[in-house]
């Protein structure tokens, strides 16, 4: 049995791939979004960084 892919499974795998990695990106994102959007995370990481000099 031949176990290469043909044009078309390689498309969708490659699509949904990509749609996957895209989605990862956007929560990974949206996450990083919220957390500088709260004052006091930013104030309370600036003072450890602060800290380490």
């Amino acid at each position: 049995m031949d176990d290469r892919l043909t044009g078309s499974e390689h498309l969708g795998k490659s699509r949904v791939s990509g749609l996957l990695l895209g989605i990862t990106l956007a929560a990974l994102l949206s996450g990083v979004f919220y957390l500088y959007s709260n004052p006091q995370l930013v104030i309370m990481l600036t003072d450890q960084l602060w800290a380490c000099f």
